[in-house]
């Protein structure tokens, strides 16, 4: 009879070391998720606070119903991803315009792509600090009063046209 309870003392003692082991793994890999999350979030952070853009100046082509901005990096941070840019646009009493990035250049209404970015010598097809992006912007109807151009990051300028 002790035989049986020597060897049922020790199948517990193995199942509290093996139940041990499975929670502190799981404490362990919860807690390196955490500092990546952290880590990541801190590096957004830190990429945010290093990025500015003004706009610089803008022109209308009317007959083609086109708004150019020239928006200018002010900040440290190159801005990369253009798709992940946002434009609005406001006509006087109205609410604001979405506008959509088109990487061809060659869409309607309702449709933004970049023209030109001077100068683009160091990283061609990238706004790097100090570099003034030319954006065209084809709007309807009216031309538009004001625009906001909205980083992928979140930084935005925003500008009264008329």
């Amino acid at each position: 009879m002790g035989a049986g309870s020597l060897v049922a003392s020790a199948v517990a003692i193995i199942l509290i070391v093996v139940a041990a082991y499975a929670v502190i793994g799981s404490t362990l890999v919860t807690a390196e998720v955490v500092a990546t999350a952290q880590s990541d979030q801190i590096h957004q952070q830190e990429a945010r606070l290093h990025t500015s853009i003004a706009i610089v100046g803008h022109t209308f082509d009317t007959g083609a119903s086109t708004l150019y901005l020239n928006v200018e990096n002010t900040g440290s941070e190159p801005i990369l991803a253009f798709d992940q840019m946002v434009i609005f646009t406001l006509i006087n009493g109205s609410t604001p315009v979405y506008y959509s990035y088109d990487d061809a250049g060659g869409g309607g209404t309702g449709t933004w792509s970049w023209v030109s970015i001077e100068p683009d010598t160091v990283h061609p097809r990238e706004l790097d600090p100090d570099e003034v992006i030319n954006i065209s912007v084809r709007y309807a109807d009216a031309g538009p009063a004001w625009a906001q151009v909205t980083t992928p990051n979140g930084v935005y300028d925003s500008a009264y046209l008329r």
